[in-house]
Order: structure tokens, then C-alpha cells, then sequence
């Protein structure tokens, strides 16, 4: 161990934050968290630390180390997976899809509480789960139950109804004598359903509609038993596998080179419900252990009801969980079934993505011969300016990723400087400050796409000259889909189902998705506090 080191080593701080390891020539080979950063960091060199083959490889690396100090477990969880996604170091495994994980929150700030799926944790008085791994399956859930239990998901206080309350779909609005009473036993309805215990909720829909079939409201009736049918069309993925009401999580993958399926079997009272499915990008090298590994020790903390006891295939020493490798009966079982999941699902994405693949790199080929570019664009960006009448309003930018899209590149911009509407000069002023990060660890682009027009390249062309920034432009215009580089006069028409015009189409309405959803969650902030 260097000097620099030991000096490091002996100085870490006591709070939670994020720490990075490199090696001698600078590289950066793993990012961790830590609540206590100093303790962490320090296990490592431990002589009795219980560290995989990989990981004691990476020790052996370690010339200095990097500490961040952040507020919280949580913030500390988002910079992390940032981090990572950002350099990919090579002791790490890359969550493929996590930027889609979603939570169920319970917001218990109001008398009547609301209920809501978010994608980001750290309010206070707030009852949270998951993470859902599958945004589709916890929405229709989600729908379904706020209909069965008349679930408060507006922001309107208790003496202002919402449209759902004018229509029964929402109890979050009744003022009447034991009404909280009533919408809080809803709510504890949805905790148990959330835990596993759905039979609380499958025996309230089923006695309301037999209540309302006797006082002969056929048509309520009717919609729930609608409700009911949907709801055991969810629960049928649910199946009992203990008498002993047990609770627990089987973990087991699938890989194949640089690329593992992961798949988690959670069993809550003795019941196996619906697993989670999750793709990884790790090195080559990684071994099971290592990826088993590292994948609880970051998934697990984001967990809001964390399974008491973990089974996984494979011996993981050093692990802060319960774990254990069963070797007979339905654990065993479950194990082989968890891999089954796992094969199947690592087989399905390979396919989707070598497809994907495939179809990116004839767009890139083909973008850089029409647009004369030097190199491959590996990286495009692209803009757009959100607001009406320059009101709210924001810039976003989206990122391609060698021909596919990469979320966690993506980065919001409030408009500072530019007052009324001036779309060019806005996405000027964001440009500006875009290109003031490229010394902050933001990678250079390729090329960038503009959504517009030979005015808009016009505009930006001057700005990049007088900046000094030589990077290649494309401007593509809505109406007619043409083309515009610097590097031709004309106007370039490529055909509809051009791979390099898809991806550029692509780029710009992702642009404009991500753009408006920003602009309308700031718009709705700025309402709630006026």
C-alpha cells in the first residue's frame, strides 16, 4: 500500500456518501456507498474482510480513493447508480432498465392521504413500496385498486373535491361523520394488499357486489364483478408454496459475456408472488458471486419491505444480509425455477437487443455518410425547448448511446436568462451551459440534432464558431422530416423508412417527451405553491 493511500485511509470521514477507488494510472475501477464511509472503506483492507476473488483482485489495484459526503442513504443511492452508468467501472454490474423502477407512496402529511407512484424516495411522513421493477404491471394494479378503494391521488385539499370525488371514485374528499375513519381502513387495506395479504380487498369487492345485486343496482353490480375478474386475473400469478407463512426472497441469473438476467421470487406468508425481472451489464470477468453480490448490496437497500432471509445459489461471504444456499426441498425448487425465469428472460432481452443492435449501427453507418461526418456519432444529443408564451419555461436534453437511448445521460435545464418566447435563444442559453460542463465529466458528443429548421443550424452555428466549439450539427425540420447540415447547402430528403432518418425521429420526439413531462411537473409546482 502507497503512501497516498494510507494517508487517505487514515483520514475518511465518519458521514454517509460515496466512495471511488482507481488505480495507478488514474482509471477508475469501482464506485461504492456507504453510511459510514470511513468503516466501509476501511473493511476493504482488512486482513479478515470476506471479499470475493474479483474484488481482492481490485484491492490489489487500488493506487487512491475518492470520498463524497452526501445528506442521506437515499442521495446517496441516486449519485451512485449515476455514477456508475456515467464511467462503468469494471468491479461494478450496470442496472440495464432502473431509470423505469417505480414506488407506491402513501403520503401521510394530510388527514386523508394520498396515494401515488413516484420514481424518486426521500419525503418525510411517507409510507413507501418497492421498487417495481415492471411499470406496467404495479400501474394496472395501481388503477384497479384506486378504483376498489376510492384512493386520494390528487393534490386538492379535503374541502375541495376532485372529479373522482363527483363520480365515487375518490374518498379522499368526504367531510361526512366518520369519513377519515373509513378512508384510513381503505388505506390499511392497501398496505396489507401491498404486503402480500390480498384478501381483505378481494372480500370487500365481493361483498359490495353482492350488496348492490340485492338491492338490484345491476349495473354497479356489474362493474364490480368486472373489478373482481381483473383483480383475480392478478392475483393467478400469486400461488401458495408454504403452510408455515414464511417470508422470504429466492434469488438466482442467468448470463451470458457481459450480460446477466437476474430474477428474485418473493415469497410473503408462505405465498409466491409475482417475481421481478431484472437486466445487468457487469465485465466479462464478474463471476456469480461478484454479481450476486454486488446486485444485493444495491438493490436490496432500495427495498421498502426487505425479506428477512435471502437464498441464492451460490455462497456470498461478507454480504450484510441473511443469506443462505439451500440444498434440497421446494427452496431447492424454487431455486431451479428463479434460474428457469432468469434463462428465459436474459434469452428474450439478447434477442430484443441484438435486434436493436443491429438496427442502431445501420442508422449511425448511414448518418455518418450523409452527413460527411469523420467519425461514427457513438454519441448524439438532443434538445427541446418546453413553455407557453416563455412561461415555466424549461430545456431538455436526451441522449443516443451507440443508436440507442440512454436515460441516465438525460439532463433538465431551467430557463434563466431568456424572458417572453424566444425558442432559439433559449436553446442558445441551454447549449451554453451544457458545453460549460464538458470539464465536469460530461461526455463529448458526436454530433447534436436540432429540432428546426436552416434558421435554427444558422443560429447555432454562429454561437458554436464564436464559442470555439467544433462540434457536428444537424437540424431536422418537423413538417417535411428534411435535413440540414453545415457541411451541404441543400436540404438533405432521405426516404420514411430511412435507418439514419428513424433514429434522428426518434431522438427528437424523446426530446419532446422528456421536455414536456418537465415542464408540466414544474408548471404543477409552481400552481401548488402560488
Amino acid at each position: 500500500m502507497n503512501q497516498l493511500l494510507k494517508l487517505q485511509l487514515e483520514n475518511l470521514p465518519s458521514q454517509p456518501g460515496i466512495y471511488q477507488f482507481f488505480n495507478a494510472a488514474g482509471k477508475l475501477l469501482y464506485v461504492g456507498k456507504a453510511k459510514i464511509l470511513k468503516n466501509r472503506v476501511r473493511s476493504y483492507f482488512q486482513s479478515n474482510s470476506q471479499l470475493t476473488p474479483s474484488k481482492q483482485e481490485m484491492v490489489e489495484q487500488i493506487h487512491h480513493l475518492k470520498t463524497t459526503v452526501v445528506d442521506n442513504a437515499d442521495e446517496a443511492l441516486l449519485f451512485e447508480s449515476a455514477l456508475i452508468k456515467q464511467h462503468q467501472p469494471p468491479y461494478n454490474i450496470i442496472f440495464k432498465d432502473d431509470k423505469n423502477w417505480l414506488y407506491l407512496m402513501i403520503d401521510y402529511k394530510d388527514d386523508f392521504p394520498k396515494v401515488e407512484l413516484t420514481r424518486r424516495r426521500g419525503q418525510k411522513n411517507v409510507k413507501w413500496f418497492g421498487p417495481y421493477t415492471s411499470a406496467s404491471a404495479i400501474r394496472q394494479t395501481f388503477h384497479l385498486l384506486k378504483k376498489i378503494l376510492g384512493l386520494k391521488t390528487c393534490l386538492n385539499p379535503p374541502d375541495k373535491p376532485c372529479f373522482g370525488s363527483t363520480i365515487g371514485r375518490c374518498l379522499g374528499h368526504n367531510l361526512g361523520p366518520g369519513a377519515k375513519n373509513i378512508y384510513l381502513a381503505h388505506i390499511k387495506q392497501l398496505e396489507q394488499f401491498l404486503k402480500g395479504n390480498s384478501q381483505l380487498v378481494k372480500e370487500k369487492l365481493q361483498a359490495e357486489m353482492t350488496t348492490a345485486a340485492q338491492t338490484k343496482r345491476f349495473e354497479q353490480a356489474a362493474r364490480l364483478r368486472d373489478s373482481l375478474k381483473l383483480l383475480d386475473r392478478i392475483l393467478t400469478k400469486q400461488k401458495i408454496i408454504s403452510t408455515t407463512k414464511e417470508s422470504f426472497d429466492v434469488i438466482n441469473l442467468a448470463s451470458q459475456n457481459n450480460l446477466s438476467a437476474i430474477n428474485i421470487l418473493p415469497i410473503k406468508q408462505g405465498v409466491l408472488l409475482e417475481g421481478d425481472q431484472i437486466l445487468i451489464e457487469h465485465d466479462k470477468k464478474l463471476t456469480p458471486t461478484d454479481i450476486l453480490t454486488d446486485f444485493i448490496e444495491r438493490y436490496y437497500p432500495q427495498v421498502t419491505d426487505k425479506p428477512k432471509k435471502i437464498f441464492v445459489p451460490v455462497k456470498l461471504p461478507g454480504v450484510g444480509f441473511k443469506i443462505d444456499v439451500p440444498q434440497r426441498g421446494y427452496k431447492r425448487q424454487l431455486l431451479k425455477l428463479s434460474q428457469a425465469n432468469a434463462a428465459n428472460y436474459l434469452s428474450n432481452s439478447l434477442a430484443s437487443w441484438q435486434k436493436q443492435t443491429n438496427r442502431a449501427k445501420t442508422g449511425l453507418d448511414e448518418l455518418t455518410k450523409i452527413l460527411r461526418l469523420k467519425t461514427l456519432p457513438l454519441r448524439i444529443e438532443g434538445y427541446d425547448i418546453s413553455n407557453i408564451q416563455g412561461q415555466h419555461a424549461v430545456g431538455a436534453m436526451v441522449v443516443l448511446t451507440k443508436g440507442l437511448i440512454d436515460k441516465s445521460q438525460y439532463r433538465k435545464f431551467i430557463i434563466k436568462k431568456v424572458n417572453g418566447p424566444n425558442d432559439v435563444a433559449m436553446l442558445a442559453e441551454v447549449l451554453a451551459r451544457r458545453f460549460k460542463r464538458r470539464h465536469q465529466g460530461w461526455p463529448k458528443p458526436d454530433l447534436i440534432m436540432l429540432d428546426g429548421g436552416k434558421p435554427q443550424l444558422n443560429t447555432i452555428m454562429r454561437i458554436f464558431k464564436k464559442k470555439k466549439i467544433g462540434i457536428p450539427l444537424v437540424a431536422l425540420a418537423k413538417k417535411e422530416e428534411l435535413l440540414f447540415s453545415p457541411n451541404q447547402k441543400a436540404a438533405i430528403h432521405l426516404p420514411a423508412n430511412s435507418p439514419g432518418l428513424l433514429l434522428l425521429e426518434q431522438l427528437r420526439d424523446e426530446a419532446h417527451r422528456f421536455g414536456i413531462t418537465f415542464y408540466r411537473a414544474r408548471h404543477r409546482q409552481t400552481v401548488k405553491n402560488d
